[in-house]
């Protein structure tokens, strides 16, 4: 399947890369654990667990983000919707999703 970041998502991306590089010297770490995380959604999207309006959770490991997606299977798409810091208010990129 094929992968895509809405577009808050992607700078939620970079930003916290960013982040990790700055404070702790691991922002290589943080994409290559991303890049698992992309591989692994990618290659069974539905294996992870569902909250709601066809979307679902994948908690990276080592790291305190969780990924939000929907995918199409028609399509062959997956979406990230979010790069949520565990600590961020919940949901609060509900409105990024399509109506």
């Amino acid at each position: 399947m094929k992968v895509q970041f809405e577009a808050e998502a992607l700078i939620e991306y970079q930003d916290a890369a960013q982040y990790s590089e700055d404070h702790f010297g691991s922002g290589a770490k943080f994409v290559a654990a991303m890049r698992a995380a992309l591989d692994s959604i990618a290659a069974d999207p539905s294996r992870f667990q569902p909250i709601g309006q066809n979307i679902r959770i994948f908690r990276l490991k080592r790291f305190p983000y969780y990924l939000f997606y929907h995918h199409d299977d028609f399509a062959a798409t997956v979406t990230i919707y979010a790069v949520a810091h565990h600590k961020r208010q919940q949901n609060y990129w509900s409105d990024r999703l399509p109506s």
